[in-house]
């Protein structure tokens, strides 16, 4: 089912036939436009990802951040409710259906339906480079408001050319890629992450360990 338009108050209740207590008011999104919780461990053997990437909508760029980060794994379309850690970024683009999604699932975890997971921030990701229309930043602002905090990635035009296993990760274990110069224009994603991604890499690796260790 496409996402609906994110003022659309009709599509939501108040209401949930779960048995987890809902803040009075909420306003929980139908259980179709719901994320699933995993019952079974989403990690598999080796050092467990620290921080997962949930994706709201289909090509929201969840590969991508996988690969660049590190110290992140994908959710696989569902809350990693049965992993040792369950701090979640959400991840959208920044198109309407993409932030409709984004604001589904954050409204899915202000509910706390989400099988005891903790969405640490809300990263998005460019549909297009350039500013965003008035009516997406406004869309954009909502979404944002709903999320404990926001990461607006960059647009990296040479991410088209690569294959997520071509690209070049970063780790908070490692030192930072070089500043980049005049010449960053030749250093491609497979070389060096992007620097603005490396720098919202660090804000969520500190958001998932403070997350970690105040549970």
């Amino acid at each position: 089912m496409a996402a609906q338009p994110i003022d659309d108050h009709q599509l939501y209740t108040d209401d949930t036939t779960g048995s987890t207590p809902v803040p009075a008011g909420l306003r929980i999104p139908p259980v179709e436009r719901q994320a699933p919780i995993h019952p079974d461990p989403v990690a598999g053997p080796g050092r467990p990802p620290v921080m997962w990437l949930l994706g709201a909508h289909g090509g929201a760029g969840v590969s991508t951040l996988a690969r660049v980060w590190a110290p992140a794994a994908d959710a696989l379309g569902g809350w990693p409710a049965a992993d040792r850690y369950r701090s979640v970024i959400v991840v959208a683009r920044t198109h309407r259906t993409g932030l409709a999604a984004a604001h589904d699932l954050l409204l899915q975890a202000a509910a706390g339906l989400v099988g005891g997971c903790t969405v640490i921030g809300l990263a998005l990701v460019p549909d297009a480079p350039g500013k965003l229309p008035k009516t997406l930043r406004r869309s954009a602002d909502v979404v944002a408001s709903a999320a404990p905090v926001v990461w607006h990635l960059p647009w990296v035009p040479d991410l088209r050319v690569h294959t997520a296993d071509d690209l070049a990760p970063w780790s908070p274990a490692e030192p930072d890629p070089t500043p980049p110069s005049r010449l960053r224009a030749q250093v491609t994603s497979a070389a060096s992450p992007h620097p603005g991604l490396v720098a919202a890499g660090h804000a969520a690796f500190d958001a998932a360990r403070t997350a970690a260790t105040t549970r």
